[in-house]
């Protein structure tokens, strides 16, 4: 993978992860409250994750696709 998918698919869950260590650590987040908003963390971290990689395989398959459908008109053409 590229470095520039990695930083895509690290940033956003870094983000989260780090806001809300910064909330349980000064103590601004709690008991239900902390272990809801962590899970919504994972949560979201997961989705915006899969998202993007759901994206990349996507659009990567979509190419090759594209390129055999070229490859088999241009052999057709051939003929």
């Amino acid at each position: 993978m590229k470095a520039e998918y990695l930083i895509k698919v690290i940033l956003p869950p870094l983000i989260i992860f780090t806001i809300l260590v910064t909330l349980t650590i000064a103590k601004l987040i709690s008991g239900w409250l902390m272990y809801g908003l962590w899970i919504v963390g994972f949560i979201v971290a997961n989705l915006i994750v899969t998202r993007f990689t759901a994206k990349q395989t996507y659009q990567r398959r979509k190419a090759i696709r594209l390129k055999e459908e070229k490859k088999q008109e241009d052999e057709n053409q051939g003929d």
